[in-house]
């Protein structure tokens, strides 16, 4: 039985779609460029971090060469960023009992491995939208 009224067409156009939000979703969680960009955002945010370092360990052999460098890229620059705001932490700690140049020379490194993380986040993103990998991506170093 037919009906005129327009959110019927919507509601029976909606089931009659192969193509839900759920297939999206789905691509966003496996391995792929859209979830490297994903992990970078993570990184920048800083919190999430750990969520990219999952992505990243897990995806990492299941994915071709391009691929497997932005993970492996990914999952240096998290390191670097733990060991960079850990000894920066451990000079502020340090610094407390010592002297208050540690403590702000703690707070610079600290500060510099975080720029550093968000400048190397940058340029993963970059080189993940062209789908490209990313160039020396065994440094630490941009």
């Amino acid at each position: 039985m037919n009906s005129r009224h327009p959110a019927d067409e919507i509601c029976q156009s909606a089931d009659t779609d192969p193509h839900t939000g759920s297939d999206t979703a789905k691509d966003l969680f496996a391995p792929g460029f859209p979830n490297a960009v994903i992990c970078y955002v993570c990184i920048c945010v800083f919190f999430p971090a750990p969520i990219a370092l999952l992505f990243a360990v897990q995806f990492a052999d299941h994915s071709e060469e391009r691929l497997f460098a932005h993970y492996y890229y990914i999952r240096t620059t998290i390191a670097l960023m733990v060991i960079g705001s850990s000894i920066g932490g451990v000079m502020i700690v340090l610094g407390a009992e010592i002297s208050t140049h540690l403590i702000l020379a703690g707070l610079l490194l600290a500060a510099l491995a975080e720029m550093l993380a968000i400048a190397r986040c940058l340029k993963g993103v970059a080189f993940a939208l062209m789908r490209k990998s990313p160039p020396s991506y065994h440094s630490y170093i941009l």
